[in-house]
């Protein structure tokens, strides 16, 4: 699994058949425990209705696909959760509610 936040969308008209009617963003991964976003982004499916600047948990390779509504999708990378918080070595490192705003991590 990846950890990302949501930076942007990708739109395409132009498109293989099993992408047709799928939403796809652009997701930069992120440290867990620094929430330090990579310099690398990757464009990701989306399943469960993700917007920008949500902190997301993303599958890749083969089981990018083993959703229900991922099944027959060409995508290397699947949204498959929105992040509400995150726990590590008994600290929270994320917690959604305390954002601020939809895109705090923009500055």
């Amino acid at each position: 699994m990846l950890v990302g936040r949501v930076t942007g969308a990708v739109i395409s008209t132009n498109k293989v058949e099993s992408l047709r009617g799928t939403k796809m963003l652009i997701v930069q991964p992120v440290a867990l425990d620094t929430l330090a976003m990579s310099d690398d982004y990757v464009i990701c499916v989306d399943d469960v209705g993700a917007g920008l600047g949500d902190l997301v948990f993303c599958a890749y390779g083969s089981s990018a696909r083993q959703s229900d509504t991922s099944k027959k999708v060409a995508s290397d990378y699947s949204i498959y959760g929105i992040i509400d918080s995150i726990d590590m070595r008994g600290h929270r490192t994320y917690d959604k509610a305390k954002e601020t705003a939809a895109c705090s991590w923009q500055e």
